[in-house]
């Protein structure tokens, strides 16, 4: 801490006794901001948590402009993945926030972001028409003493705004311990304990009892495709990979627009939200039961389909699908959303310029509007450099400020021409995403 006072005009107006306890005072107050500051950073695991998993399901309900959260039950779960070193998330990244605080001293012992799919459902017109809820769930470690769990959003001015706060006993009998599933779990790779790791954890959808070889061999294709890529190939040792055997009735996936139903486990869809390629499922429940019976820190759910698509959600879920020509590509570009909360880079000629205000500087990383450009990769740039840049051949692999980004041909800036999050003509992140990328598997690595 600073304090913006000089010490020669201190000592002109008191004696240098009364300058020397004022002095320490400062001193004392600074030790002891920097002491809670530590303190809030290294909460120590063994005291707060089981190593176990609470899992909060529940209703999120609103419109374009309302949300509110519905409690619908509460889990004990097995197995906890997640680090027990880094509890309190340095990112500020994702719509939501899940916050654990101590019930009786209420410091917070625990906090990690994510988004989810009734996010982007308020950004669509229907969502200025009608009311609408979607289930949702988010894991945190398994308390041992009562706790006051939150959810926090970010509102229009982008501002944490607490929606829902409740107590919880963990000795409270409600809490359900019984489990849904009790598939195979099949260790694809596994390096390190899951709490010093990445642990991705792969769901098969579409795929029948006798397709179970078909979806581990994918399984180890997008494996070896992902450690083809930078930055995950210098991660390799600290990212653990498996595969849950949970087969569907039918192969395949629902295709609403064809007039295509499929019985499967996860219920997913394509055209969601009318976009043919865009696949997700509103189905959380079944993901977090089946996902329940492994360690895992990302889930992501493999569409048994040919069709080109896919989808992810940061901490929430990543999909794609398994047989398309550009399969690779879709498996990384959603997982850099999923894991990492980048925006696409990609743009339309007609513009969906209501996905991001463009009087506020956009959270993800590797988009700005220029409103708080000092935040991203301005000091990357070089010296004159025209902005916008021009994209061109010669500038086809240098850093600048390129005008098309967030679905907006206008108003929202991307680093790079290729990257991607902004198209399948290149197999690389541009630097900035791979900066970011960076920064979330050192979270993870211990």
């Amino acid at each position: 801490m600073i304090f913006p006072i000089r010490i020669s005009k201190l000592m002109k107006q008191m004696n240098l006794k009364e300058f020397i306890k004022l002095r320490t005072l400062l001193l004392l107050i600074t030790c002891l901001i920097s002491f809670n500051q530590l303190e809030a950073q290294n909460i120590i695991f063994e005291e707060h948590f089981e190593e176990a998993t609470l899992r909060f399901d529940y209703h999120h309900a609103g419109t374009d402009t309302s949300e509110v959260i519905y409690p619908e039950e509460y889990i004990k779960e097995r197995y906890w993945s997640g680090s027990k070193k880094h509890l309190i998330s340095p990112f500020d990244y994702g719509k939501y926030k899940v916050v654990i605080k101590d019930a009786e001293t209420k410091t917070t012992i625990y906090s990690n972001g994510y988004s989810t799919l009734f996010m982007e459902w308020q950004t669509m017109p229907e969502a200025k028409k009608k009311k609408r809820s979607y289930y949702e769930s988010v894991n945190v470690p398994f308390p041992k003493n009562k706790v006051i769990i939150e959810i926090n959003s970010i509102d229009k001015s982008q501002k944490w705004t607490n929606i829902y706060s409740e107590e919880i006993d963990p000795a409270d009998y409600f809490i359900k311990k019984e489990r849904e599933f009790k598939y195979k779990v099949e260790e694809i790779q596994v390096n390190k304990s899951p709490n010093k790791a990445l642990d991705i954890l792969f769901i098969p959808e579409g795929y029948t009892v006798n397709e179970m070889d078909k979806f581990i061999a994918d399984v180890t294709r997008l494996k070896s495709s992902l450690f083809k890529v930078s930055p995950f190939n210098k991660f390799k040792k600290s990212i653990n990979i498996r595969a849950v055997l949970a087969p569907s009735e039918e192969s395949g996936t629902d295709i609403p627009g064809q007039g295509i139903w499929k019985k499967t486990i996860l219920n997913t869809n394509f055209y969601t939200f009318n976009s043919e390629r865009y696949l997700t499922t509103k189905d959380i429940k079944a993901i977090k039961d089946i996902a329940g019976v492994s360690y895992y820190d990302q889930i992501y759910i493999l569409v048994n389909t040919e069709k080109y698509g896919g989808g992810a959600i940061y901490n929430f879920y990543n999909l794609c699908t398994s047989d398309n020509k550009f399969t690779e590509e879709v498996f990384t570009h959603e997982f850099g959303h999923g894991l990492a909360w980048l925006a696409d880079e990609y743009y339309y000629d007609d513009d969906m310029s209501s996905f991001y205000d463009k009087t506020l500087e956009p959270r993800e990383e590797n988009i700005t509007t220029l409103v708080n450009f000092d935040k991203k990769w301005k000091n990357k740039l070089p010296k004159k450099l025209e902005i916008p840049t021009t994209a061109s051949p010669k500038n086809i692999n240098k850093i600048g400020v390129y005008e098309g980004a967030g679905y907006t041909s206008k108003g929202v800036y991307r680093a790079f021409q290729e990257c991607k999050m902004k198209s399948n003509s290149t197999k690389e992140f541009c630097e900035v995403c791979e900066e970011t990328i960076i920064k979330v598997l050192e979270y993870y690595r211990e």
